[in-house]
């Protein structure tokens, strides 16, 4: 049974980072194990979110061996398109945006006594 716990706590995740992507901010917010997570997008403007779209990649079609960056970028192109959004940088790839964590996340394995 520790062992199984040790396994999920390496595997299972949260997150909620912002990111850029062809000169926009998005943020993701992303839980569950690799390659079975539900995973949303939002596009932020001056701090303001505008468009939204996710996947649940447990039950939606999609690669589950991708890294969640090509996740982001796929799910962002789709709602560039919906939304017809007008990118700054429609050539800027994908970075991280470095900055303070704006969520800590508990994921359900953490050890309640010692928070």
């Amino acid at each position: 049974m520790l062992i199984i716990a040790a396994a999920l706590k390496k595997w299972a995740g949260n997150m909620v980072r912002e990111f850029i992507y062809r000169g926009e901010t998005f943020r993701v917010t992303a839980h569950g194990i690799h390659g079975h997570e539900e995973i949303f997008i939002v596009h932020i403007v001056d701090g303001e979110e505008l468009g939204e779209t996710s996947i649940d990649r447990m039950t939606e079609e999609n690669d589950t061996s991708a890294p969640l960056e090509a996740i982001c970028i796929m799910l962002c192109d789709r709602l560039i398109a919906e939304q017809a959004i007008q990118c700054h940088n429609p050539d800027g790839g994908f970075a991280w945006r470095e900055g303070k964590v704006l969520f800590a996340v508990h994921d359900g394995l953490q050890d309640h006594a010692s928070e």
